[in-house]
């Protein structure tokens, strides 16, 4: 298929839908191009379908030279960034929230119009199966099956943790979706019984793929876009066997991520015009916002070593059970602007509840970094900077989430039933004892066999892989615990903002002063939700597509 009405660049949260949605209509001929590998519904991977993230120590499924810059002047370092059928959703902890009907009152006061709460809840409904919420604020039919674990079952570590918040006047939130209001609640996970929900199992079924007016291309990477006086008249791909060619079509819609869609844009003459002649591109557009606007949440992680008796019980393998949203009241900031993620199980393997986890989190964050092209080498990884907490607002709430988590580390019921807490480094090889192989399983049974030790061996094998002074009983100021977390933080993997609508795309994604392209992924929400950002990215692409769908029935 070298020509084709619809070429959708990206398989991940968005693309996938996006090719469900659009081939719905049998007169259109829609393409899908994914980067990484395809897993059809009868050969999924075992560690992609696992309810436990084990598919995010798969390098297989990344790109494997992406790299940023966290923090201002700071080295950069690897940013892993899937590349597989699926994309984020292949390979994240499945956390399904939405965020706040604020959010995105926001988008539409801002001037993303039709962004509203209200014009989006009917999109959330769309892509959801709640099946713990059958009620007028949650979908039941949607492809996505959304379910909780109910509080008699969460782990005692996870309980101990939701009950020393309680002390602090946090209640639990039955449906946290139901209001803006801080407090306890059960995170919901895309799961469906006991298998991993991802865009392409919820969307590119048997029957979809069956379609004969859709086409999925794997191994396929788009190089640029091509251009005829400011239309879009095809892209450059090419396949795994290095042949290049141009395919085709009458639109193209970039659903390639955050990262990658601004500079797959910049790649092909639509950015900032001085920038991209200085890489030696040719200017189709002078667009200065492409790029700008990086947006992401900000996190650090504790550490607790568990009592056998509070253990996550090895069977229930889900990453992270319960969920805090507390508000910093720091300054003008707005409510909900902290997350805490409890997580009692940190490995794949049977040992893996020996470690409980708190993903201590800012999820309203000022500050803003940047995606740039290489001009040495404008067609490899693009330039990433995080600018993380590089807003003096962003330190204050950071660290006041920081100060939230060890007060439940340090509770009296939580210290019964833990050993040793400690704040986590940014570069501990977490991923290296979740990796697929015999050298992962080898390194959780010893770490196991170091857990089961003597408080004075353990304490001493976790120093050498956490490093000195990281033990919450060892830092005696809050002078020192700032410092610590100030160089433990690091970016998500909640991308966003870099085509953002009103200023690189309008309200129905068209890129701004070309035609025939658009951009639907998270890179043009204008602001990030209080959310991770899979099901908002996924609700975009359902509503976009009605647009795009519309377009094409009115002949535009």
């Amino acid at each position: 298929m070298d020509n084709t009405d619809i070429l959708i660049v990206g398989a991940g949260a968005a693309g996938a839908v996006l090719a469900a949605r659009l081939s719905e209509n049998p007169s259109l001929h829609v393409t899908l191009v994914e980067a990484g590998k395809d897993t059809p519904p009868d050969n999924v991977p075992d560690d992609i379908a696992d309810p436990f993230p084990s598919s995010y120590a798969n390098p297989e499924y990344f790109w494997s030279d992406v790299k940023a810059t966290i923090r201002p002047n700071s080295a950069r370092r690897p940013y892993p960034q899937a590349r597989i059928m699926g994309g984020g959703s292949s390979v994240m902890g499945m956390w399904a929230m939405r965020g706040l009907a604020a959010d995105y009152d926001s988008w539409a006061s801002a001037g993303a119009v039709g962004w509203s709460w209200s014009d989006v809840l009917p999109y959330f409904k769309r892509l959801e199966r709640d099946v713990d919420f059958p009620n007028d604020n949650h979908g039941t039919n949607g492809p996505v099956t959304i379910g909780r674990i109910a509080e008699s079952d969460w782990p005692v570590i996870v309980k101990t943790l939701a009950d020393a918040a309680g002390k602090k006047q946090l209640r639990i939130l039955p449906d946290p979706s139901a209001s803006d209001e801080d407090g306890v609640f059960a995170i919901p996970h895309s799961i469906n019984q006991e298998t991993r929900v991802t865009s392409a199992s919820a969307y590119l079924s048997d029957a979809v793929r069956g379609r004969e007016n859709l086409k999925i291309l794997e191994m396929t990477e788009v190089r640029t876009l091509a251009f005829q006086n400011k239309k879009v008249i095809g892209a450059h791909i090419r396949r795994a066997d290095g042949n290049v060619s141009l395919l085709r079509a009458s639109e193209i819609v970039v659903a390639a991520g955050g990262l990658h869609s601004p500079a797959l844009l910049q790649r092909s003459g639509v950015g900032n015009g001085r920038d991209l002649s200085a890489c030696g591109i040719d200017v189709v557009t002078d667009l200065p916002d492409v790029g700008k606007n990086l947006q992401n949440h900000f996190y650090a992680h504790f550490g607790t070593v568990i009592r056998p008796s509070a253990r996550q019980d090895p069977a229930l393998r889900r990453y992270g059970t319960v969920g805090l949203r507390l508000s910093s009241g720091i300054g003008e900031a707005p409510p909900a602007d902290i997350f805490l993620g409890l997580i009692g199980r940190s490995g794949r393997g049977s040992t893996g509840n020996r470690i409980g986890m708190i993903a201590s989190c800012l999820y309203s964050a000022y500050s803003r970094g940047t995606v740039e092209l290489d001009p040495s080498d404008p067609y490899g990884s693009p330039q990433v900077d995080f600018n993380a907490l590089s807003d003096p607002r962003d330190v204050d709430r950071f660290l006041c989430a920081a100060r939230f988590t060890r007060d439940l580390l340090q509770d009296d019921a939580t210290r019964a039933v833990t050993y040793e807490s400690f704040v986590i480094p940014q570069n501990l090889p977490v991923r290296m004892l979740n990796k697929p192989g015999v050298t992962s399983t080898l390194l959780g049974a010893a770490a196991a066999a170091v857990f089961g030790m003597n408080a004075a061996t353990r304490k001493a094998a976790l120093r050498m892989m956490i490093g000195p002074g990281r033990f919450l009983s060892d830092i005696n100021s809050e002078d020192a615990f700032a410092e610590i977390l100030l160089s433990s933080v690091l970016p998500m993997f909640h991308v966003s903002g870099t085509c953002a609508i009103g200023s690189v795309v309008d309200s129905a994604a068209k890129v701004i002063g070309v035609e025939g392209l658009r951009v639907v992924d998270a890179s043009i929400m204008p602001t990030l939700p209080r959310a991770n950002s899979n099901i908002p990215t996924t609700m975009i692409a359902e509503k976009c597509a009605d647009h795009i769908a519309e377009d094409f029935r009115r002949g535009q």
